[in-house]
């Protein structure tokens, strides 16, 4: 169902965690990387980058996670997602911005947001 969700509302979220493939629909629906119309290349750097979260969080080595160059992967990887899907809403969740496990009025904005492409072919901030 939420394969079919993503391509009718035409709407993502790029986002990790535990058991997840990455990708999520609008109602916040676990989807599968396979449901997203994007290139095999871009969906393996979404198992890949979820693939990397899950070793991590579930190892000795988590203290060592390195939160700041896995965020700026996944933000490359929303990106892509973008401009294979220039017509999509893209939303990232950044899991290195969240204070103190997203308490509430933490504004969300600080921490997940809408990827934007310009008509240039840069990226809105």
């Amino acid at each position: 169902m939420s394969g079919k969700t993503l391509k009718r509302d035409k709407w993502v979220r790029i986002m990790c965690d535990y058991s997840a493939d990455g990708v999520w629909d609008h109602r916040g629906a676990a989807c599968n990387a396979a449901d997203l119309p994007v290139s095999s290349e871009t969906r393996a750097m979404i198992r890949g980058w979820q693939a990397w979260y899950e070793h991590a969080a579930g190892s000795k080595m988590s203290h060592v996670f390195d939160d700041a160059a896995h965020a700026a992967f996944g933000l490359f990887i929303a990106r892509c997602v973008k401009r294979e899907l220039p017509d999509w809403t893209v939303i990232y969740l950044d899991d290195s911005k969240p204070r103190n496990g997203w308490q509430p009025g933490e504004p969300r904005d600080h921490f997940e947001y809408e990827i934007i492409l310009a008509s240039d072919g840069s990226f809105l901030p």
